[in-house]
């Protein structure tokens, strides 16, 4: 039987991932954190699925970029804003922990299931079931992007690249099947800082993104109700990991090099001092 109130994150281990279950469970009502691991699948069948997702081309090409942005080390600086925005976050201590492998997987169900939220919090997860989501009376899910002008993967990057920063924030929506698609509870935008680079830009996404996340689970616990608005898809695009290639990294990168976010936070700066 489930408890009104009872809730449980799902999410995955990564530091963005910590933080925002760390964020979270400052929440009394949070019984139990469940992290979730990808199954690694052999060598061979992660080339199928990778020729099959993005095609042969696509495939080397993202394994080549990837290369290109380890080998000039601007991987390790997106990681190193990232954990100068966020921190050294952990786990939480006081709430239980449950490490599953697939997020849709009968392992994963079972553990639900004996946990029987009432609440389902999901943030990082691959896509969600029907049948996972089920097993809570409500499952809303966090999305680092405005929704809907931004849907999908890599929505900081992608505002960026668009030059649309007012679009950079995170949503709080009802989880479903349909990526990014439920309705809509809350949108927050980040404040971003003059050398922001897309680590540090990512990192404002998740802690604007975490504590609206706080903020709506806690009026849903409290209030037991709050409006949500259905999401008009026509608006904005839907993106996928594929879409970021070579031509795309090149111009955000250029973008970022010519003060596109020096600029746009000096422009805000400006409009602040003048409604003074």
């Amino acid at each position: 039987m489930t408890v009104p109130g009872r809730v449980v994150i799902l999410t995955g281990s990564d530091l963005q991932h910590r933080f925002v279950a760390r964020t979270l469970a400052q929440l009394p009502a949070v019984a139990a954190i469940v992290v979730v691991q990808q199954p690694q699948l052999p060598l061979g069948r992660r080339v199928r699925r990778a020729i099959k997702r993005f095609g042969l081309g696509g495939m080397v090409s993202r394994a080549l970029l990837k290369l290109a942005l380890k080998a000039t080390g601007e991987t390790s600086r997106r990681k190193a804003e990232l954990a100068r925005v966020l921190g050294d976050a952990k786990f939480p201590n006081h709430v239980p922990m449950f490490r599953t492998t697939g997020v849709n997987s009968a392992q994963t169900h079972a553990v639900l299931r004996d946990l029987a939220p009432f609440i389902l919090c999901v943030y990082g997860t691959y896509i969600v079931s029907d049948a996972t989501l089920s097993l809570a009376e409500l499952a809303l899910n966090l999305h680092t992007g405005v929704s809907p002008h931004y849907r999908g993967a890599d929505c900081e990057f992608w505002a960026l690249h668009e030059q649309e920063l007012n679009f950079l924030g995170a949503t709080v929506h009802a989880c479903t099947a349909n990526l990014d698609g439920g309705s809509i509870f809350a949108i927050a935008t980040v404040q971003l800082e003059a050398n922001d680079g897309l680590g540090a830009v990512f990192g404002r996404c998740v802690i604007a993104g975490s504590e609206l996340y706080k903020r709506v689970v806690d009026e849903l616990i409290t209030s037991h109700e709050i409006k949500a608005s259905p999401q008009d898809l026509s608006i904005g695009r839907e993106y996928k990991v594929a879409m970021r290639d070579w031509l795309a990294e090149f111009r955000v990168a250029r973008l970022i090099r010519r003060g596109l976010i020096r600029d746009y936070v000096s422009h805000r700066s400006s409009q602040s001092l003048d409604t003074a």
